[in-house]
């Protein structure tokens, strides 16, 4: 048990999720040890299940106790902690956070992850990009201790894309989708400081992981610079708005019109992706498949957590009160995505 009140989080500075809940904790002031995901924090905290980083450590708990999964510990550090939440006062701007987080979240993973590994004539460098992903988890080592290092969990995440949906007909989809969202995003920033207002919420947190990945990606890079000169500015001011104080949008203010894209791509193809998933589960298919933006296919084996993310969605839409639940319909009226979440 900790004696300092300090949480201890365990991560990756190449996990979108790690520098997520870094950035959450970061902003909301929370008293945290960073602890870099070595193979020594591996091998204590191997009985962890599910294994997936980060793992996060409460102060009361004994040190074999670690929570994980991002975007509930969101939520439980909202339940155990009042001040600077990230989630809207209005109940309605708090779902389409949670929407736009969830967006970020798992379709940002495609993004991120084929980004990282695309090969020099598509923009990218793999020698560059795992090298910058593992030193500083290795630490000081020679230079082909590190190369076979860095090779080697290349080699161990390359065969993983299909699992992502990384697929060569769906490459046309991801690539189209991280440019829109890009442009979106440049749109948010033109008016304002964060999608709900003046201070961020759940949703700018979770593109910010993803994005963040892009960003030291080159091939990624590159885009966010030809498609945005706010982007990668902002990122820097999120990945620690310890300092940042604002106020949350007025209930009865327009949404800016990089919110509305945002959630427009949210409704036209993200939610449309889990909708066929949970389809293809229920019906006990091995491939879901779905056909978006024109024609644009996605295609892959269905993931059972992305049918959870739409299950909660829709209960939380649910479980709103009438009145709240009617201002979202009005919000996403013309987005596509009131029809898959109701």
């Amino acid at each position: 048990m900790s004696t300092d009140g300090r949480y201890k989080v365990i991560g990756s500075l190449s996990s979108p999720f790690s520098v997520k809940m870094r950035a959450i904790m970061r902003y909301r002031r929370l008293p945290h040890d960073w602890i870099l995901n070595t193979g020594e924090w591996q091998e204590r905290t191997k009985h962890v299940r599910p294994p997936i980083i980060p793992k996060i450590n409460f102060p009361e708990d004994d040190y074999d106790t670690w929570h994980v999964d991002s975007s509930p510990l969101a939520y439980a550090l909202e339940d155990r902690h009042a001040d600077r939440s990230i989630i809207p006062d209005d109940p309605a701007h708090a779902f389409l956070s949670h929407l736009l987080e969830d967006f970020g979240d798992e379709w940002g993973t495609k993004m991120m992850f084929y980004y990282r590994w695309v090969e020099a004539d598509q923009g990218g460098d793999t020698d560059y990009t795992s090298h910058l992903m593992l030193y500083p988890g290795v630490g000081p080592a020679g230079d082909e201790a590190l190369r076979e290092t860095a090779h080697g969990f290349r080699d161990w995440q390359v065969p993983l894309w299909p699992r992502a949906g990384i697929e060569p007909q769906n490459l046309p989809l991801i690539e189209e989708m991280f440019r829109r969202i890009v442009r979106a995003w440049d749109k948010v920033l033109t008016d304002q400081h964060f999608l709900f207002g003046s201070r961020p919420s759940l949703g700018d947190f979770g593109f910010y992981g993803q994005l963040y990945q892009c960003f030291w990606n080159l091939a990624s890079f590159g885009i966010m610079r030809q498609h945005s000169k706010r982007l990668v500015p902002w990122l820097t001011i999120i990945d620690d708005a310890s300092g940042v104080d604002g106020e949350w949008l007025s209930p009865d203010a327009p949404l800016g019109q990089g919110v509305k894209d945002l959630l427009w791509l949210a409704g036209q193809v993200y939610l449309p992706y889990l909708d066929a998933t949970a389809k293809a589960i229920d019906a006990g298919e091995d491939r879901m498949r779905v056909e978006v933006l024109d024609g644009m296919i996605h295609e892959q084996t269905p993931q059972g957590y992305h049918a959870k993310c739409l299950k909660i969605m829709r209960d939380k839409l649910a479980a709103m009160a009438p009145s709240d639940r009617e201002r979202v319909e009005v919000l996403l009226s013309s987005t596509g995505a009131w029809e898959r979440l109701s």
